[in-house]
């Protein structure tokens, strides 16, 4: 394979992983997700052609292969963020969602059994007209959201989460307490860290 990624204009080899969208256009899987978080939704128009892509297949067959691939690439966080006690940076590894922390610094971790359930939403908030118009910063949070209701209530079924989703916006939709800050409070789950958020929101990314 010999092409041009006309996102990113670099060459496209059998090395590379790549998207085909609807249209037979190809891409690098990275630009592809990367325009897709910066449009908001896996139904883009396709850079060259301008066609309403419909081809939403996942690209690996294993949980967090997906997971990854929605991940910036960039960034290469293999190791935690943090510090020990002595203020030495934290050699611990670094999990995938976990704001660039390890199990010891953050111990919310998304383990192996939650990485189906936890793409599949991903793939809800990023493909259903209901959120067509939700700004970037809101997808965030609630990816974020559905992450730690997904751990702490051991959810494996996109309609648990959909259901907790849609009880709380018909009751609070109109109401000044519709904000993140009262949705984690009200289900008792841990704000994330705002460097994470206003980085990952700047950026248009997801580490």
């Amino acid at each position: 394979m010999s092409n041009i990624c006309s996102i990113c204009l670099d060459e496209i080899t059998s090395f590379n992983n790549i998207k085909k969208l609807s249209c037979n256009h190809v891409f690098h899987y990275n630009c592809f997700i990367k325009y897709v978080l910066n449009e908001k939704t896996l139904f883009i128009n396709c850079p060259l052609c301008r066609e309403k892509n419909v081809n939403i297949d996942r690209p690996f067959i294993k949980g967090k292969e997906n997971i990854l691939s929605i991940c910036s690439s960039k960034l290469k966080i293999n190791t935690c963020i943090g510090c020990n006690k002595n203020g030495n940076p934290c050699m611990n590894k670094a999990y995938v969602f976990n704001y660039g922390y390890c199990h010891v610094h953050n111990k919310n971790i998304l383990r192996g059994k939650y990485h189906k359930i936890f793409y599949t939403y991903f793939e809800h908030l990023f493909t259903s007209a209901a959120y067509k118009k939700k700004v970037w910063k809101t997808k965030l949070y609630m990816l974020d959201m559905a992450k730690q209701l997904i751990i702490k209530h051991d959810i494996h079924k996109l309609e648990e989460i959909l259901n907790i989703f849609n009880k709380y916006f018909e009751k609070f939709n109109y109401k000044t307490e519709n904000t993140p800050d009262f949705f984690y409070k009200l289900h008792d789950i841990e704000l994330p860290p705002k460097e994470w958020i206003s980085y990952c929101n700047k950026k248009k990314i997801l580490f």
